[in-house]
């Protein structure tokens, strides 16, 4: 079960990610990661995950054409991770 902390932190992301002119994301909590993923007729899609590391920082990784994650060298505060996700890899946050 996900602690408060951890789903108030996605909470923050969805909210950031809406503010930022995604409202069609979602987020959701596994273990470590803040799953951001979109959802159609066929289910949901894994789009991005920021894992959380040692020191309040996050890794953001992104998922392949299958769905599977691929890590990125980015790393940095929740803000700064958020930051390179719509600044760098709009294209993976756009609607199917």
């Amino acid at each position: 079960m996900p602690t408060p902390e951890a789903l108030s932190r996605a909470a923050e992301v969805e909210r950031t990610l809406h503010a930022k002119g995604f409202p069609h994301l979602r987020v959701r909590v596994h273990g470590p990661h803040r799953i951001i993923y979109t959802e159609d007729e066929d289910g949901p899609w894994n789009r991005a995950r920021l894992t959380f590391l040692q020191g309040g920082l996050y890794q953001l990784g992104m998922a392949d054409h299958r769905g599977r994650w691929e890590p990125t060298p980015f790393e940095g505060t929740l803000n700064d991770v958020l930051t390179t996700l719509v600044n760098d890899f709009a294209f993976m946050l756009t609607p199917s």
